[in-house]
Order: structure tokens, then sequence, then C-alpha cells
């Protein structure tokens, strides 16, 4: 069972590691909250990665499967989001990651992971997170939806 907390990210060092899709995704969700970012990816497949600003990209970047390689590329960050297409990396980056006590999203699986991001609705004055634990995202898509009504209506 998730605990759910809001964390303030601003000015925190936070790593991203994979050029994707995913990775661009997560970055645009935490991006606004004033974060710290740096991307280390060995090739940008998401070209609007190239675009946002206030994001360091260290592009071409080797990164191996290897504990001691990881450790170094992870040591000084408060959260690591390992996003690459590669689950037996990303699983050893959050390995690492865990048990040097520091947030470790994963995105390749629901559970070799500390910090989860939830689906996020808001408006003016407030600020809801939706979760179903990664169990159902279809479920919580349509959850947000229904809030994001209820939010509306309050605002108005």
């Amino acid at each position: 069972m998730w605990f759910p907390l809001f964390i303030n990210l601003e000015n925190k060092k936070i790593l991203v590691i994979g050029g994707g899709k995913v990775a661009a995704k997560k970055i645009e969700k935490i991006l606004e909250y004033g974060a710290d970012i740096t991307v280390v990816t060995e090739n940008v497949v998401e070209e609007k990665l190239l675009k946002l600003e206030n994001v360091k990209i260290e592009n071409n970047q080797k990164i191996e499967n290897d504990k001691a390689k990881i450790e170094k590329l992870v040591k000084g960050y408060f959260l690591v989001i390992a996003a690459t297409d590669n689950e037996e990396l990303n699983e050893n980056i959050a390995n690492v990651c865990d048990s040097n006590g520091m947030l470790i999203n994963n995105v390749s699986s629901k559970i070799k992971m500390n910090a989860m991001f939830g689906g996020i609705v808001k408006n003016s004055e407030f600020q809801i997170a939706i979760s179903t634990s990664g169990k159902n995202c279809k479920r919580s898509r349509a959850m947000k939806s229904e809030i994001q009504k209820v939010l509306d209506k309050i605002e108005k």
C-alpha cells in the first residue's frame, strides 16, 4: 500500500535517466514544480525534450548496467526517475537508489520503486492526487476526469 505524500520539489536535484516518450511525460509533470532537472540519456528519442526550458540534457551518454557506475551517476540527487527502455537497467537503478535512501521512480515496474507519480487534478485552490497504486491507469484517468468536473464547478 502506498502512502500519498505531497512534496516540495523546488530547487531539488532530479535525475531522469532515459530520453524517450515516458521520460518526457514524467519531466512535463514535475517541471512546473521548480525542480532542478537533469536528463542523462544515450539518445534523445523524444524531440520535445530538446525544447523544454530549465532542463539540462546530457545526450550521448552511455549508461552502463554496473552497480558502481550507477551509484556514481545517481549520487547527490533527491529523486531519480529510471526511464530507459531496458527493464533490467531500470530495476538495477531502482535497487541502487533504494539501498542508498534515495527516492526512485521506475517506469518499468509498478512495485520495484519507492516513489510513484499519481494523477494530478488541480485548479487555483486545490491540488488532488489520484492513484490506483499502478493497478488500473484507465480507472485512474476516469477518476481524474470526474474530479476535474467537481473542481470546475467549485471554481465558478
